[in-house]
């Protein structure tokens, strides 16, 4: 006496077993000892590395970052002041505190003196070669 559950497993198992012999899936009992996708056989090759790009190149700064060694803030020299970098991550290094209120430049809390100018901490950047910064 077979039960309806029974049919219906035994019909999943031959359902399952059809849809897999359809797309071509290699099983370790064949010939071949790979476990791909026949229909996307094409496309094993797409993550190889092409060989026409040449050698890889260092994804990081060439010849590394561009220190400024004349940098001070209210006096204090600051060591390996990047140029580029803001002046409010300069200045937080020698730790001097600065006022932040909008960090986009529109408040004018974070007013300071570089280079006898007049400048925003939170705007303004490290230049090449001499920079001296004043806070109030």
């Amino acid at each position: 006496l077979i039960m309806p559950s029974m049919l219906r497993l035994f019909a999943s198992l031959c359902l399952l077993a059809t849809s897999i012999s359809a797309f071509g899936v290699v099983t370790p009992s064949s010939r071949l000892s790979t476990t791909e996708l026949a229909m996307f056989g094409g496309l094993k090759k797409a993550f190889a590395n092409d060989d026409d790009l040449g050698k890889a190149q260092n994804a990081g700064l060439s010849g590394g970052p561009n220190y400024n060694e004349n940098v001070t803030v209210n006096g204090k020299a600051v060591n390996k002041a990047v140029v580029g970098q803001k002046v409010s991550v300069v200045a937080n290094a020698a730790r001097v505190k600065i006022s932040y209120n909008c960090q986009n430049g529109e408040c004018g809390t974070c007013a300071i003196k570089m280079n006898g100018r007049k400048a925003l901490a939170c705007q303004a950047t490290i230049p090449k070669g001499k920079c001296v910064i004043e806070t109030p």
